[in-house]
């Protein structure tokens, strides 16, 4: 998370309770529990970046402790929620046709974020405190291309397939309300491009972090209305 490790740490505590009330709210419906414990893997990123934070303000980028945080921060948002979003909304889907869909989003969701790990995650020079956010920059990114129109497509190409797997289930979904998430973290990508570029993935799993917690009143509401 951006701003501090304090405010990353908080996130994660208050991120896991969440998570605990969303799979207590779930346990009559086990299709949902994946869904429902979303906020955990939330909080377990935004412990990394806070481990990140606390070891970059003792000027420590060497230590393993550094390095948990580092890779462990990346590897959620790179691989991680490409893959687990579409699953758990596929796993909690009843509807055949969109099933289907997910089936899609599946696919895309694996190539997309294996891609993303492999063409940041080894060539990141690793973490950098910039104007209280930070930033995980790439040097050539993707793949030390230095074709400018080969690396502008191949970027467009994980970028979409990336956006494809984590927002677009959303829309997808049967579930009552769930839809808003969609709405909401596509607002965050937006505003997090559009004013903290630098920090984008940061930034914008921060905004996806908290937007989670709606999570628990949706499951709510799934289980209020009639089956």
């Amino acid at each position: 998370m951006c701003f501090s490790a304090g405010a990353s740490f908080g996130a994660a505590a208050g991120l896991s309770m969440i998570s605990l009330l969303s799979a207590k709210k779930a346990s009559s419906t086990k299709k949902l529990i994946p869904l429902a414990i979303s906020p955990f893997f939330f909080a377990l990123q935004q412990a990394c970046e806070g481990i990140v934070w606390v070891t970059l303000n003792n000027n420590d980028n060497t230590s393993l402790l550094h390095s948990i945080g580092v890779y462990g921060f990346l590897f959620f948002a790179s691989m991680w929620w490409p893959i687990w979003i579409p699953y758990t909304l596929n796993a909690a889907e009843t509807v055949h046709w969109r099933k289907k869909l997910f089936f899609i989003t599946k696919c895309i969701g694996i190539i997309s974020g294996i891609t993303l790990f492999i063409s940041w995650v080894p060539y990141t020079t690793g973490a950098h405190i910039i104007n209280h956010h930070i930033d995980y920059p790439v040097t050539n990114y993707p793949f030390n291309v230095t074709n400018t129109l080969i690396s502008w497509l191949i970027i467009l190409i994980i970028t979409s397939g990336y956006c494809i797997a984590t927002i677009v289930p959303f829309f997808i979904s049967s579930i009552a309300y769930i839809w808003i998430i969609g709405i909401a973290t596509s607002i965050g990508l937006i505003a997090s491009y559009i004013f903290y570029y630098m920090a984008l993935p940061s930034l914008w799993c921060f905004f996806a972090a908290i937007i989670s917690a709606l999570l628990y009143f949706i499951i709510k509401k799934h289980h209020e209305l009639p089956q």
